[in-house]
């Protein structure tokens, strides 16, 4: 486990008061600064997580989505406009307030928030903290040269960090640290390890984890997927018969839609949550979004996308369904057979791209609308061209079909996944109110 970060007790007497949050003075910059901040720090994450091998795919959910919240409530001060989400969030947090009087540039508060959370999630190599103080110290001159000395640099830095601490501290109590419990696997007919490592099964607690949002989560847990049997002609042998068929028929397209979004951390891919919030900076750059619509957007996506995360987990553990290619060795006789991509180490429904996906774009188009055109260039420094979407919908539903095409789900598991996490994106919408 990682220490805790802690502001020290001179930076929080500094900045903590009981000046109610109204009295924080505004700033007038930040409705002039573009989203490139966040597209910048994003950049950085992506390297960050092709440079780090020791973080389980599922658990990058918490990397965005706390590194959202801090980013945000960085920032929502300076506008007038937006309001806190401290008081929506599952437990308690103490932000700091602001002393009457301190004139604050949001953005190096914003830039100082997310490098204290970048540091805290990626300590392993020295290389990863080079990479970060490189970023923060590079904005950091340029707003000392923007500002002129019209606001206070250094207690900007100091708030931003304190805001970090804050959020990291309530981040460490949520369970993550405690999912990797025992399995006992449930017999004939149910999840086991995959080839070709036969690991054991990714971190089977995640659905306990606490949700950011109290109640995002009610009502999502898929209905019972179809029961076991190896009979054919029964539902599940139908459903495993078609990934063994769409395999040996595989179109170019499909082949590049499965690896387009494999997604799985491995030193060039950047994980699902990277693959969407490189799709946010895609649009933030063409759309020029502003900076505090930018990390609202963040904001949401990384906290639709945690749910999400849990809800699946905790439907993969509840229901304990095989995997496709255990299915199709043992019981269809096709001992050789292997999936295009490799399977994850977790029972099989819901499927989790699909899941993760469905939340991830009912969370962008409820900051930019529906039938929002868009290209997916993710992966072009890897060779593959890049996708055009007509909705943010659609690139969630191809997600979850390129697990088909790839090997490792049933069609059935995609679409309740799809569900799944769609109504976990509109759980989260519902309740988090950004407006004053």
């Amino acid at each position: 486990m990682k220490k805790m970060f802690v502001v020290t007790t001179i930076s929080l007497a500094i900045l903590i008061s009981c000046k109610k949050e109204s009295e924080a003075k505004t700033d007038p910059q930040l409705s002039k600064q573009s989203s490139q901040l966040i597209i910048d720090w994003n950049n950085v994450h992506f390297r960050l997580i092709k440079n780090t091998t020791s973080v389980g795919h599922i658990a990058y959910s918490r990397h965005f989505a706390y590194t959202g919240i801090a980013l945000y409530e960085a920032l929502v001060n300076g506008d007038p406009k937006q309001k806190s989400i401290v008081s929506l969030l599952n437990g308690t947090v103490t932000l700091p307030t602001l002393q009457n009087g301190n004139h604050l540039f949001y953005p190096a508060a914003a830039n100082a928030a997310v490098a204290e959370m970048l540091r805290y999630f990626y300590t392993g190599k020295a290389s990863n903290t080079g990479v970060i103080d490189s970023l923060e110290l590079g904005y950091k001159t340029k707003y000392d040269a923007e500002t002129n000395n019209n606001f206070d640099l250094n207690a900007s830095v100091q708030y931003g960090k304190a805001i970090a601490s804050a959020i990291i501290n309530w981040a460490s109590q949520d369970g993550a640290a405690s999912a990797s419990i025992p399995y006992t696997p449930l017999g004939a007919g149910y999840w086991e390890p995959t080839p070709p490592s036969f690991g054991q099964p990714a971190v089977p607690g995640w659905g306990n984890n606490r949700t950011i949002l109290p109640g995002s989560i009610n009502n999502t847990l898929p209905a019972s997927p179809a029961s076991f049997s190896a009979v054919p002609g029964s539902p599940f042998f139908t459903m495993a018969k078609e990934v063994y068929d769409i395999s040996k028929t595989l179109t170019q397209d499909q082949k590049d839609i499965a690896n387009f979004w494999d997604d799985a951390p491995n030193g060039k891919y950047i994980s699902a949550f990277g693959h969407w919030f490189h799709i946010l900076n895609g649009v933030l750059k063409k759309e020029k979004t502003q900076l505090m619509k930018g990390a609202e957007a963040f904001l949401r996506l990384g906290i639709s996308m945690n749910e999400a995360g849990i809800s699946c987990w905790k439907a993969k553990y509840t229901y304990h369904q095989m995997r496709p290619v255990t299915y199709i060795r043992k019981h269809m006789g096709y001992d050789l057979w292997n999936p295009l991509i490799a399977t994850p180490a977790h029972p099989e429904y819901s499927a989790a791209h699909a899941t993760l996906s469905g939340a991830a774009a009912y969370a962008l188009e409820s900051i930019f609308g529906k039938n929002h055109s868009f290209d997916d260039d993710t992966y072009i420094d890897l060779g593959m061209r890049s996708r055009n979407y007509g909705s943010f919908e659609a690139a969630g539903n191809e997600a979850g079909l390129s697990r088909l095409y790839g090997g490792i789900h049933y069609r059935p598991s995609i679409e309740a996944g799809i569900a799944q996490g769609k109504k976990t994106g509109e759980n989260v919408h519902a309740m988090l109110t950004t407006k004053k």
